[in-house]
């Protein structure tokens, strides 16, 4: 019975989901940053199912002790993603190292 409302929320939560990461990629300064948030997209979503999964297929007791891990884990994908996101802006930012070697 959860379980049909996991899945549910997850086919409404694919639509914003693929929206913010449409407005991402518009916003994405270079082609190097375009498929870093597409291939991020899909594995953050990949790995939001299997999350899913194994929060139905736990027994009642597990799922309360496993919403904290999900919550830490959120965070700190959240706060990776924006640093990544950082060095990749900063280092195309920087002509030099987009230079090609002369050797």
């Amino acid at each position: 019975m959860f379980g049909k409302y996991v899945f549910i929320f997850f086919l409404i939560a694919a639509i914003p989901w693929a929206i913010a990461t449409w407005w991402q990629m518009l916003r994405s300064q270079s082609a190097r940053e375009r498929s870093w948030v597409a291939r991020t997209s899909l594995g953050l979503w990949l790995f939001c199912v299997l999350g899913a999964m194994a929060f139905v297929f736990l027994a009642m007791r597990g799922q309360f002790l496993a919403l904290p891990l999900f919550g830490a884990a959120g965070l700190g994908i959240h706060y990776g993603l924006r640093k990544t996101r950082a060095r990749i802006r900063a280092e195309e930012g920087d002509p030099v190292s987009r230079a090609k070697p002369l050797n």
